[in-house]
């Protein structure tokens, strides 16, 4: 009699798309919304129900900018490295995540009276990463992917920043 769940070890590969809340740690900055898009790999170990793997993300997020008069501080992009654990039911696999993240970011000050721009461009910044998500298995070979992400990044020009993000996708297994 064959397994009442999918088998979800191996190779798998895909796209997300998502939309992502920035908020910043700061009274002279606001918090901002916009969308983000990116891929991922990674490779799953499954035993009966329970499954582990590891994947990598990256995530394109330039529209994630927030300025005032005298400052801005803007997310570009960012990548995640996570350690993910779930448990397979039927086609589906809910998971949990954990991992590390490093971000990429533009920022700076006007500096007044004088009027000169103090900043910079492609400073990193490293962080974790948490959340939670589900797999759908369509086909043996194709899945959607439905997550939710938290980051939390090192401070950065007096700044702390997390991102708060819903993430769909697709993906491939082999």
């Amino acid at each position: 009699m064959a397994p009442g769940f999918l088998r979800w070890d191996g190779w798998q590969v895909g796209l997300l798309a998502g939309y992502s809340n920035l908020h910043l740690d700061t009274d002279i900055l606001n918090s901002t919304n916009g969308p983000v898009f990116g891929g991922f790999f990674g490779y799953n170990f499954q035993w009966d129900q329970l499954v582990v793997g590891f994947d990598a993300t990256y995530k394109y997020a330039s529209v994630l900018d927030s300025s005032s008069m005298f400052d801005t501080f803007k997310l570009v992009d960012y990548a995640t490295f996570r350690a993910r654990a779930g448990y397979a039911i039927g086609p589906f696999l809910p998971y949990a995540m954990l991992g590390g993240a490093i971000g990429r970011f533009n920022y700076g000050t006007w500096l007044t009276p004088s009027g000169v721009f103090v900043g910079k461009n492609n400073a990193f910044a490293a962080g974790f990463v948490t959340g939670l998500g589900v797999d759908w298995a369509i086909t043996p070979g194709f899945f959607l992917r439905a997550e939710w992400e938290y980051v939390a990044f090192t401070q950065l020009n007096g700044i702390r920043s997390q991102t708060n993000t819903g993430l769909i996708g697709g993906g491939l297994r082999f």
